[in-house]
């Protein structure tokens, strides 16, 4: 990660830090995802779609019972969803998901419907329970994808997980 992306991450984890309507976190999760997290933006998918809205998706390892990244076991993340809305008082929206693991990509839906606005997106997220790397080393890991829709209106954000 560049100076750039690190300062982005940075700054807008401070923002989210300092919001008081924001959906509130613990401070555990805002730290892990200064230290360990990566920063996925989920606007450079479907370039040749006009958003309207600034995603961006924050991987952290969920240290949990499973997870321990000094000792190098196998790891799931934990995402957190940011939204931005691109105007001269952007309102920003935090959403912590409920999916684990590696993310894989974006995909953003097309609405064809007339009730749509610029400050409405859904998208659907494919999500490794396990990242490849992983399930080479050890083939007994299950290679379970798991794909997420997130409709995400000015009221909220919301998730669902599809089935196969």
């Amino acid at each position: 990660m560049n100076w750039t992306q690190k300062a982005m991450v940075i700054t807008s984890l401070a923002m989210l830090a300092n919001l008081s309507w924001a959906q509130e976190f613990d401070d555990q999760v805002l730290k892990n995802n200064l230290a360990y997290g990566q920063l996925i933006d989920l606007n450079q998918y479907n370039p040749g779609h006009q958003k309207g809205l600034m995603l961006r998706l924050f991987a952290t390892p969920a240290r949990d019972e499973t997870c321990d990244l000094e000792t190098g076991t196998i790891c799931k993340n934990q995402h957190l969803i940011t939204v931005a809305t691109l105007d001269e008082m952007p309102e920003v929206q935090v959403h912590a998901l409920q999916a684990k693991g590696e993310f894989v990509k974006a995909d953003w839906v097309i609405s064809k419907s007339k009730e749509a606005t610029p400050d409405q997106a859904e998208l659907v997220l494919t999500f490794r329970q396990y990242n490849r790397f992983a399930t080479r080393a050890n083939p007994q890991l299950p290679k379970k994808i798991d794909r997420v829709s997130l409709k995400i209106i000015q009221q909220g954000i919301e998730e669902a997980l599809l089935t196969k």
